[in-house]
């Protein structure tokens, strides 16, 4: 049986800027990418960024005829909840597995 190297110090250090640098990509491409969320029904749509920070908050004015606060408030905790869940598809595609909370 061969014994594998240990890496140096160097090699250490070396790996752990270009790790650091991959972070800092990822990142910076989350931050300025755009992910939607959106109601079941689809009056409400919720634009964040891809690291979960909220953005936008559209609602079809249609929803205001029917005076409906619970199936509003429904529809936008669902779109939240779907924005969150694609800002973290779109940063475990980037970082690998994350938790991404809107804020």
């Amino acid at each position: 049986m061969s014994q594998q190297q240990q890496p140096t110090r160097e090699e250490m250090i070396e790996a752990g800027r270009a790790f650091e640098q991959r972070l800092r990509s990822a990142q910076a491409s989350l931050e300025h990418a755009l992910v939607t969320g959106r109601s079941a029904d689809g009056t409400v749509v919720v634009l964040a960024s891809g690291l979960g920070q909220l953005k936008a908050v559209q609602v079809d004015p249609a929803v205001f005829d029917t005076r409906d606060v619970t199936a509003l408030q429904d529809a936008i905790t669902q779109s939240i909840r779907a924005a969150a869940a694609n800002a973290a598809t779109l940063a475990q595609e980037k970082l690998g597995v994350v938790e991404i909370n809107l804020y």
